[in-house]
C-alpha cells in the first residue's frame, strides 16, 4: 500500500512541476525580444575601427 501511494505522490508532483514549467515559459518565453536596429549597432560596434588600435600600436 505504501509503494502505490508513493508512486501517486511523486507522479502528482512531477505533473505539478511540468504544468508550471509549461506556464512560465508560455508566458515569458514567447517570443525572442530584438531590440530596433539590433543587428546594424552590433555590426556598427564590432567593425568600428576608431577605438580599436590604441595609441603606438601593439606591444
Amino acid at each position: 500500500m505504501f509503494r502505490s501511494s508513493l508512486r501517486r505522490d511523486i507522479a502528482l508532483v512531477l505533473l505539478v512541476k511540468l504544468a508550471i514549467l509549461i506556464t512560465i515559459k508560455t508566458i515569458w518565453f514567447d517570443a525572442p525580444s530584438t531590440p530596433e536596429n539590433g543587428s546594424a549597432r552590433v555590426a556598427e560596434y564590432l567593425l568600428d575601427s576608431r577605438d580599436s588600435i590604441p595609441e603606438g600600436g601593439p606591444r
